[in-house]
């Protein structure tokens, strides 16, 4: 196949010399990251971070969040207008691209939680079933489910390659309308019914006041296809997280020998911020052993001008979900927007050991709940163009076909494709629509009878395992 390719990959004229042009959609600059709204504490803790590992401070600064919100979950509850209590669990989601340190960020972040998570399995044994519990890397929502039931109050469900867990073998299932559904009432109030048939009862049961977090890194690739994926969508389920796809530093991130010598632990934003989550880790849990391991958490009431920030930011948020309004296009990610500034606020408020939410906390809240509304206007805006749907189907379909021998693509008629072409393109309409986005970004080259596909696109494809542009 190589000499094959090389063949093929013979210049014939300027034209093969045109580099072709990514097909996306050009994405908004990136809204700057409120870093600066969060407590001294977190705030600093995140700088210090994105500063040693050299990565995003969005992404350092949405990740130190997961924590709090990892030790917050199972000591207190936020306040609602509807329920008046609701959980402070968070999911949080967030772009990490090869090289954005997602993997380092991660491991600071969380580090005194995990070695008291690992001291807690130890002393008890491996099945250890306890209050609180951590899960990291490879998982399923079938067994994170389970181990609710099976007696755990509160986990925290947290992994680097996000992707794994989104496009797992859970979501592809029959079932998946019914899995995602329990996690968002896990979710929205703690409840969780897993019914499983007689012959494999195993973890089977009703349970409340339950509480999962989850916070997600993902690539690219994996954003673009689950808002593709009408039952992600249509179930809530991406609607609850909140989102931040801070810009990649690839190109910016030198070494030096003072960088090298370089420890975390002597960096005193970060000590002082795993001081603190230690002082956390030892305030008891809320959890009553006498209702079968329930969650039953004190809500932190908003203090009165908190309380009108809050319906300031609900009214204003309302508004923008109208027809024509600047949230329209993501209202089912801009609904979730006011419930996430509570929760927000309830976990700031509680890392920095209040015993209401103030004001201050709530404009933090508000800050970081309309920043993940506008990330995901970003994304959602980027991602549903038809046409440049159809022209990267098009463009992988045309490079698959000849790598596979069928040389007879890499330069065809307009006719030939209405004859044997993609078949979901192949109308007038749709070819024509995306053989223009094709043309324009240097995929396919005219000729005098039709067209040619790029050989520079095999070249690409053989060098990146396969994935073209």
């Amino acid at each position: 196949m190589a000499l094959q390719l090389a063949a093929l990959l013979q210049p014939s004229g300027l034209t093969e010399k045109l580099a072709p042009e990514p097909l996306e959609t050009s994405i908004d600059l990136v809204p700057p990251y409120p870093l600066a709204v969060l407590p001294p504490l977190l705030r600093e803790a995140a700088e210090g971070i994105a500063d040693f590992v050299q990565g995003p401070p969005a992404l350092a600064g949405h990740t130190v969040l997961g924590a709090a919100a990892c030790l917050a979950q199972s000591r207190v509850d936020s306040w609602s207008h509807v329920s008046r209590q609701m959980p402070c669990s968070l999911f949080s989601l967030a772009l990490g691209s090869t090289g954005s340190a997602k993997s380092s960020t991660h491991r600071l972040a969380f580090l005194p939680i995990e070695q008291a998570e690992k001291q807690r399995l130890t002393l008890a044994g491996d099945q250890a079933v306890g209050a609180n519990g951590l899960v990291t890397g490879d998982a399923s929502f079938s067994r994170v489910t389970s181990m609710l039931v099976e007696g755990c109050a509160s986990l925290f469900w947290t992994t680097a390659e996000g992707g794994q867990l989104l496009k797992g073998h859970s979501l592809q299932a029959d079932n998946a309308v019914a899995v995602l559904g329990a996690i968002t009432r896990l979710w929205d109030d703690g409840g969780l019914e897993r019914i499983r048939s007689k012959s494999n009862a195993d973890a089977s049961g009703i349970v409340f006041n339950r509480r999962l977090s989850l916070s997600l890194m993902v690539q690219e690739i994996t954003i673009r296809d689950v808002l593709r994926d009408p039952v992600m969508r249509g179930q809530g389920f991406l609607a609850r997280f909140l989102f931040c796809a801070p810009d990649n530093l690839l190109g910016t991130r030198t070494l030096s020998l003072e960088r090298l010598s370089r420890k975390a632990e002597d960096d005193l934003r970060i000590a002082h911020y795993w001081e603190r989550l230690e002082e956390l880790m030892l305030t008891p849990e809320a959890v009553d052993p006498q209702r079968l391991g329930e969650v039953a958490a004190p809500a932190l009431i908003p203090t009165s001008d908190a309380k009108k920030l809050w319906l300031e930011f609900y009214n204003a948020n309302e508004l923008k979900l109208g027809r024509f309004g600047d949230h329209e296009p993501v209202a089912e990610f801009a609904i979730r927007a006011p419930q996430q500034a509570l929760r927000l606020a309830t976990v700031l408020a509680f890392f920095e050991g209040k015993s209401q939410v103030d004001e201050e906390a709530m404009y933090a809240a508000v800050c970081l709940a309309e920043h993940s509304t506008q990330e995901w206007h970003r994304y959602t805006v980027a991602t549903f163009d038809p046409a440049l749907e159809a022209a990267r189907d098009i463009s992988d379909w045309l490079v698959a076909k000849v790598r596979a021998g069928e040389e007879k693509w890499l330069e065809f008629t307009g006719r030939q494709w209405l004859q044997c072409g993609y078949g979901r393109y192949r109308t007038a309409r749709k070819r024509d629509q995306a053989f223009r986005l094709l043309l324009e970004r240097k995929h396919l080259l005219e000729t005098p009878d039709g067209y040619r596909l790029n050989p520079l696109l095999l070249e690409n494809s053989a060098e990146g395992g396969g994935e073209g542009i």
